[in-house]
């Protein structure tokens, strides 16, 4: 399915964060394209240390059960309400939502778990 994506950008203190964004837009196979636009984004975002690394999870289910992404489901309903056009109107999608991503939209943020301190 590869659709719509977690990817988990991992911070300088090795604490996790979790976004969500569309998969398979910027190359059908390769992940690096997404992750470095996800690890740019992400630097725009309160995370609570600096990104060093990103990388797709192997399902959504890592980042929806992960207490690191406390808004994951909020995320999740922002994309399904955006139908992928399969067929004539792919391509000219898959590039508007490419320009999209390099512009750091399209990428969900799933939030920052609260402080226990606080």
């Amino acid at each position: 399915m590869h659709d719509v994506i977690a990817v988990e950008v991992r911070l300088a203190n090795g604490d996790p964060r979790y976004f969500l964004t569309w998969g398979r837009i910027q190359d059908a196979v390769d992940a690096g394209a997404v992750c470095a636009l996800v690890l740019h984004a992400s630097s725009s975002f309160s995370l609570g240390a600096d990104p060093v690394s990103a990388r797709i999870c192997n399902t959504l289910r890592e980042a929806a059960q992960s207490p690191n992404a406390p808004y994951f489901y909020e995320c999740l309903l922002t994309f399904s309400h955006q139908p992928i056009p399969y067929g004539e109107g792919y391509a000219a999608w898959r590039t508007a939502t490419d320009l999209a991503m390099r512009a750091g939209k399209e990428i969900s943020y799933c939030g920052r778990p609260p402080d226990p301190n606080h």
